[in-house]
């Protein structure tokens, strides 16, 4: 019974549990108080425990094994070196052994364990701003990474356009903790310094994510290619579109449907060759994946793990907003936008931070657009238009960031 209570009070979760029959109208009022009190309970429990030099706790928006977390932990596997790995996971995670590497810890958001880890690692490395979401309060002697999940993403976050005001809260108490940024480009610092992270160290090393896609020739990254493409039965012959949308604030599946038939038409006149389209909806959508599967055009895979993956068996790649879409530009490989909703998106969800004409990428409003636009696709223009881009945004990726980041771990963990 003790065991239990003192869960309940770190987690935060004590009168709600005490008293399952609490007002509806009241149940907010009791949630700030176990909140204040896991928050107090944990500093005094946790606050004061020693620091352990050789311990790294790192975690993920999505609460799974991905980004550019997972390529940091890959990386210290890889070397052998003497870290113990502490990985975050969202709850309906955690079973999912296969993900995650054997020498990792797995511990789980916001649990008791969950705080305990986080007070007692030398250094947090995080991908969004979820330590402050979770209300882990680093200490003095501790080092944070902030790694971010986009790249030189199309969409403005800060404070003047972010709906969501706990949110911007919580980044602006990330930012005063952050030591670390990691970057790939020069708009990249800028953007950092401008929103949450004006007085952050920039550490322009690339992004560790990004380093797989310099490795399509390695026997590594084709056995992992071969392996995704058995689990999606994809036959040799097989060339893929992968479409990527990404979240909205108001859901609509509706806004997701490509007219896939069509599409797959589309390729096969333009490229030849077979083809079939893999759909991955963001995490927060997955609810909506309304997908016929029965098509045998489509293959879902919203439910793997790290979109990274997936671009490396892409050929061509498709998505709206989503940040993912400038990973793949690092490829070189062709990539379009598919935004029937732009005028709304750009007025309602977010204002973007560059005119999105800009990018190499065509654009098309309708099926009918999108198309037409393979129909029609220029390779010599796009390549051009890359370049110009890649130029304008003063871009450094080359396939090392994660080694990088290593060898500053291994400066800070002695």
């Amino acid at each position: 019974q003790m065991g239990e209570a003192t869960r309940s009070l770190s987690e935060g979760k004590f009168f709600l549990n005490i008293s399952k029959k609490i007002k509806k109208a009241n149940k907010q009022f009791w949630k700030y108080v176990d909140r204040a009190l896991a928050n107090a309970y944990n500093y005094m429990r946790f606050g004061h425990l020693p620091i352990d030099n050789h311990k790294i706790m790192m975690l993920t928006s999505r609460g799974t094994y991905n980004c550019h977390p997972r390529a940091i932990a890959d990386e210290i596997i890889r070397q052998n070196l003497p870290y113990e790995i502490v990985w975050v996971v969202r709850k309906e995670n955690i079973d999912n052994h296969e993900w995650y590497p054997e020498n990792l810890k797995l511990v789980q958001r916001g649990s008791y364990e969950f705080y305990e880890e986080a007070a007692t690692s030398k250094v947090w490395i995080d991908n969004s701003v979820t330590f402050s979401y979770l209300f882990a309060k680093k200490r003095k002697e501790q080092v944070l990474f902030e790694t971010w999940h986009g790249s030189f993403g199309l969409k403005k976050f800060d404070a003047s356009v972010n709906n969501n005001k706990y949110w911007v809260k919580k980044a602006y108490q990330e930012g005063k903790q952050t030591d670390y940024c990691l970057t790939n480009c020069k708009f990249e610092e800028n953007l950092f310094k401008d929103t949450f992270w004006e007085n952050t160290e920039m550490l322009p090393y690339g992004h560790p994510r990004n380093d797989i896609l310099f490795t399509a020739d390695t026997e590594e990254t084709k056995k992992l290619v071969a392996s995704i493409r058995k689990k999606y039965h994809l036959k040799d012959d097989m060339h893929v579109l992968l479409y990527a949308p990404t979240y909205r604030d108001v859901q609509n599946a509706g806004l997701y449907d490509l007219d896939y038939d069509a599409v797959v038409e589309a390729l096969e006149e333009r490229f030849g060759g077979k083809w079939v389209i893999m759909v991955r909806y963001h995490f927060l959508d997955r609810k909506l994946a309304n997908l016929d599967m029965t098509n045998p055009n489509i293959r879902n895979a919203t439910d793997y793990p790290d979109i990274q993956d997936l671009m490396l068996i892409a050929d061509v790649g498709v998505t709206d907003y989503s940040s993912w879409i400038y990973d793949y530009f690092f490829t070189k490989k062709k990539a379009m936008l598919y935004v029937p909703d732009i005028e709304e998106y750009e007025a309602k969800d977010r204002e973007f931070l560059f005119p999105i004409e800009t990018t190499p990428f065509p654009i098309a409003k309708t099926n009918e657009e999108l198309c037409e636009n393979i129909k029609k696709f220029d390779e010599e223009k796009y390549q051009q238009d890359y370049q110009k881009f890649y130029d304008k945004m003063e871009c450094y990726e080359d396939g090392h960031a994660a080694e990088r980041v290593v060898e500053k771990l291994k400066e800070i963990m002695q």
